[in-house]
C-alpha cells in the first residue's frame, strides 16, 4: 500500500490544491484535510483526489474522509451572503438563536434551539444560519464548530456536511475569531454555504 508521504505528495500536485494532511492509523487512511483555492467546487475537487490517488497507487479513497477548505486569492469575489443580526433566548436549560442574514439584497431569517452548554451553542448558531437560507435542492447539516490557531491569530471552523440526493460532499467554512463568538461561527457557518448555494 503507498505511504501517507506518497498519497500526500500526489494529492499536492493537483491544481488548486495549496496545502494537504493525510491522517492515518497504520496504513489506514483516517482523514484527508485539503486547502484549496475557490476555482473548483469542492465535490470536484473531492473527485479529482480519488481519480489521482486511485490512478497512480490503485487504491480507493473513501470521499467521506476528505475535508476540503478553500481560500480566496487577494481577488475576493463580493460575498452574496451577509450577516445581519444574531438575538439569543435563553429558556431554562435550552438556548434559541435568531438569525437575520441577507443573501443577493434579500433579507431572510432563521431559528434554531439546543441545549444550553458550551459545545452545543456554536452548533445551534449554525443550525440557525442553515434554516435562515434554507437551500432547497441541498440537505446541510452543522457538524462540527471550532476554534484554530494559525499563525498565532484565533479562527472559528465550522464543517458542513451536504447531500444532494444523489452524492455527499463536505465543506469547511472559515472566519476571524473576535470578540463576539457567536457571530464568529455564524460568520463561518456562511462562509461555507456560499460555496453550496
Amino acid at each position: 500500500m503507498a505511504a501517507l508521504r506518497e498519497i500526500e505528495d500526489i494529492i499536492s500536485k493537483i491544481e488548486g490544491i495549496k496545502a494537504v494532511k493525510v491522517v492515518g492509523d497504520g496504513e489506514d487512511i483516517r482523514e484527508i484535510h485539503v486547502l484549496a483555492s475557490s476555482d473548483k467546487n469542492p465535490k470536484q475537487i473531492v473527485r479529482d483526489i480519488e481519480t489521482a490517488v486511485f490512478a497512480i497507487t490503485g487504491l480507493k479513497i473513501d470521499r467521506k474522509v476528505v475535508s476540503v477548505a478553500q481560500i480566496h486569492g487577494e481577488a475576493q469575489r463580493r460575498r452574496r451572503i451577509a450577516l445581519v443580526e444574531i438575538e439569543r433566548e435563553d429558556h431554562g436549560l435550552e438556548v434559541t438563536y435568531r438569525v437575520t442574514v441577507q443573501k443577493d439584497g434579500e433579507e431572510m431569517e432563521g431559528e434554531a434551539s439546543g441545549p444550553l452548554t458550551s459545545p452545543s451553542i456554536p452548533l445551534v448558531v449554525g443550525k440557525a444560519v442553515v434554516s435562515a437560507l434554507s437551500p432547497s435542492d441541498v440537505a446541510v447539516s452543522v457538524d462540527d464548530v471550532q476554534i484554530a490557531k494559525v499563525f498565532n491569530r484565533e479562527y472559528v471552523l465550522s464543517h458542513l456536511t451536504c447531500f444532494d440526493g444523489s452524492s455527499e460532499w463536505e465543506v469547511i467554512g472559515i472566519a476571524p475569531k473576535g470578540e463576539d463568538f457567536e457571530r464568529s461561527c455564524a460568520l463561518s457557518v456562511i462562509d461555507a454555504l456560499e460555496k453550496v448555494i
